[in-house]
């Protein structure tokens, strides 16, 4: 989509868009009005529309009705009147903007179809396949320059009981607000995801155990002192694993650091308790 690409490549998608419907133009002038090649402009337009979106479907449109008119008038061999030039402008544009038009509302729909399969429908965080994947690669950077990583396994305390005492409607919103404070209080780099239930992760790429302790405990205390959490006896317990070359794959990562959210739910919940893979 054309939302997702640099200005420049945008750029060379219009010019690429233009200069392949002047090739058909050329086509078209050559081959004569015997031989009939307005279908090529079919793919130019479709690359606008799947490439560019609607504006770059509509301007392709545009672009090459105008170059297939010039086409036409250059071959016609005998005078014909303005409302017909118009009629045939009209119509042929018809033409080509429902096929380019179709291209970039088919990638749209794809480019959503992937998003909502990778985003966890309820908080609006990545899901478990996304992190996974997210987080595998942030890993590997990390191990290739050996930084540190650290991961986070987050689960709220006593959240079945407030699901069931106060609706679910509530421990929706208790999840979504729980989402927001994780968003807010972690860095852009940083990449977490709900996996399931009310539990979540995040994974903290090129980051000490000191500072990620620091954010888990800000984490911690404002879940604890937010107004609906507290009103239901919601507190947060955290597991926090680093490690200092990030030798650890992902899943173990979290194996490791669910096992550490455990050790606090043993010892009393809300809270965190941190290990460091010093010989991983």
């Amino acid at each position: 989509m054309s939302s997702d690409l640099s200005p420049r490549a945008k750029l060379l998608a219009y010019l690429a868009t233009a200069i392949s419907v002047m090739a058909v133009g050329a086509i078209d002038l050559v081959t004569g009005a015997d031989i009939h090649v307005v279908s090529l402009y079919f793919v130019p337009l479709a690359f606008a529309g799947w490439r560019l979106g609607r504006a770059g479907a509509v301007t392709a449109s545009f672009w090459s009705t105008l170059v297939w008119l010039a086409a036409l008038f250059v071959e016609s061999s005998h005078p014909v009147g303005w409302h017909v030039w118009a009629i045939n402008f009209v119509t042929q544009m018809l033409a080509f903007l429902t096929v380019s038009m179709l291209m970039a509302v088919l990638c749209e729909r794809l480019v959503r179809e992937e998003s909502l399969s990778r985003t966890d429908a309820r908080t609006g965080l990545a899901n478990r396949h996304a992190f996974l994947e997210r987080a595998d690669q942030a890993l590997m950077l990390c191990r290739r320059k050996a930084r540190p990583a650290a991961l986070a396994y987050i689960d709220l305390d006593n959240f079945k009981n407030a699901n069931d005492r106060f609706g679910h409607a509530f421990g929706d919103a208790l999840l979504c607000r729980c989402a927001a404070v994780i968003a807010g209080t972690i860095r852009g780099t940083d990449i977490a995801a709900r996996i399931g239930g009310d539990e979540f992760v995040i994974l903290f790429p090129d980051t000490a155990r000191d500072e990620a302790t620091s954010v888990i405990a800000r984490l911690v205390t404002t879940i604890g002192t937010l107004t609906e959490f507290h009103a239901a006896s919601v507190t947060a317990s955290v597991g926090l694993v680093d490690d200092p070359c990030a030798r650890v794959g992902v899943v173990d990562f979290m194996v490791q650091a669910d096992a550490e959210m455990y050790l606090v739910k043993q010892r009393g919940k809300r809270g965190a308790h941190a290990l460091s893979i010093e010989g991983a």
